[in-house]
């Protein structure tokens, strides 16, 4: 009997993945494409959709011919959330940029929806701001004449680029999404779990625009290769494919360090709203109610140090650490590309690099910015601790995960031991064991996201908190300049 593999597509910010992963989770093959986002000017940052899936089908066409289609039994989708594609119904060629996330040109046209930030928050678990997808979609029609004739026409598709995906590795067949991705659109009511009619007339969108929602474990139709017909049984949002790989359960939390930094609570089956956080849905399984989560993202985490690196301080992930451990004085930074997440939402807010001297080295600046996402973060922790929300168990993930300063310096400012895990893959890894319990394969004993040994603080709770006052100080310094 040949091996069989969950075959798992992981499209991300700054890169496509596919991996495949064996019956017992090991991860056999891994492809990666670089994404490029483009960005003319600040408010600015969209992809070429066409390119996003061209390099998810190739990097999935490369992990097959590695595998063998015929030894695929499944495939899981996963990708980014927010960011929205356009296209064609009728030809599949997209009709406007794809808008990522972090595109902050919609203000107009969220300050123009006719519903109250805490109605849209109580029906979303969202916010009304420029970086979800219904204010996006009213800017493009406005904006796109491409886009605007083909929803005139009847033939414009809008959706997460999972959708987007889903319906070319179909040919059309399938326009759906789960709800991970379907609240991330802000047109979701988490309550009901569909599409909520008063937003989507607050923004002008028609519902006939927008894919199905299915479960996230459901049939997505069929991918065909070589004449094999393989059934594409996962969809998924990027943060919360990594909370099942994690296992993540409720009262637990964890933090993802990606492109964007999330730090996420399982509060259970309990929808539970908190001003200043979001709440977000969490993956939905047959048979299953879904657990909610409450969610603090950072806009700019890996952003943060490719933003650097175009500036001039170039380094790699892979010497952070190495970097880190020479800084005398590091400088700070505020890394508010796209403004500030939560619990601030200042969306004017812009990056501040300050505390330069003659002395100051390429060290100090990597210290810098490795230390502002552990006070990011821990701004996120700190507040939902001021509402009786505490953290619990905080496992670990995400490509900057590996470095070993950042992880100590959270554990340091939070006071508590962090859990990292062996895999940084936690999307494809969550998106493949849902696939792979659907299936028929037991995940359960998969020990790809093995734990490693903590990440324990290194420094008293009163030099913590010294340290965490200077933060703040430095923060309030850049609001005021903003001013």
């Amino acid at each position: 009997m040949n091996k069989q593999f969950i075959i798992a597509l992981d499209q991300g910010s700054s890169s496509s993945r596919a991996l495949a992963i064996d019956e017992k989770g090991q991860v056999s093959a891994r492809v990666s494409r670089a994404v490029q986002t483009q960005r003319p000017d600040e408010l600015t940052a969209e992809f070429d959709a066409w390119e996003l899936l061209t390099g998810q089908l190739d990097a999935l066409q490369s992990v097959l011919n590695q595998v063998g289609a015929g030894n695929a039994a499944a495939i899981a989708v996963a990708s980014q959330r927010s960011t929205v594609v356009f296209w064609d119904r009728l030809t599949g060629r997209p009709v406007a940029p794809a808008l990522s996330w972090q595109d902050g040109r919609a203000a107009a046209e969220a300050a123009e929806a006719a519903m109250p930030q805490d109605a849209m928050h109580r029906l979303t678990g969202l916010y009304n701001t420029p970086y979800y997808s219904a204010a996006k979609i009213a800017w493009t029609l406005r904006h796109v004449p491409q886009a605007r004739r083909a929803a005139q026409d009847g033939r414009l598709c809008v959706g997460p680029v999972a959708s987007y995906i889903i319906w070319h590795l179909t040919e059309g067949k399938v326009f759906a999404c789960d709800p991970t991705l379907a609240q991330r659109m802000l047109l979701f009511n988490i309550s009901s779990l569909n599409w909520e009619e008063q937003l989507l007339e607050a923004f002008g969108i028609q519902r006939d625009w927008l894919p199905q929602v299915k479960r996230t474990t459901d049939e997505y139709g069929f991918f065909t290769r070589d004449d094999y017909r393989i059934p594409i049984r996962v969809c998924i949002g990027d943060q919360q494919a990594a909370l099942c790989a994690l296992r993540v359960l409720p009262g637990g939390s964890c933090i993802n360090y990606g492109t964007g930094a999330f730090f996420m609570r399982n509060t259970g089956n309990q929808c539970h709203l908190l001003p200043g956080l979001l709440t977000s849905v969490g993956a939905s399984l047959s048979g299953s109610a879904c657990d909610y989560l409450l969610e603090g993202p950072v806009n700019a985490c890996g952003t943060a140090f490719a933003w650097l690196s175009e500036i001039g301080f170039s380094f790699s992930t892979e010497e952070l650490d190495a970097l880190c451990e020479n800084a005398r004085s590091p400088v700070w930074f505020l890394p508010a590309l796209g403004g500030l997440g939560a619990p601030y939402w200042d969306f004017t807010a812009t990056a501040v690099l300050a505390g330069f001297s003659p002395r100051t080295k390429k060290a100090d600046v990597a210290a810098g910015a490795v230390h502002s996402i552990a006070f990011l973060l821990a701004d996120i922790v700190f507040y939902a601790e001021r509402f009786g929300v505490k953290s619990g168990e905080i496992k670990v993930t995400g490509g900057l995960s590996k470095c070993r300063t950042l992880l100590t310096a959270q554990a340091n400012i939070l006071q508590t031991h962090l859990l990292p895990c062996t895999e940084a893959e936690s999307t494809a890894i969550g998106a493949a064991m849902l696939a792979a319990a659907d299936t028929g394969i037991d995940s359960s004993q998969w020990e790809t996201m093995r734990l490693l040994p903590p990440v324990e603080p290194r420094i008293d709770a009163e030099e913590a908190e010294m340290l965490y006052d200077k933060w703040h100080s430095f923060l309030n310094w850049c609001k005021v300049r903003e001013r």
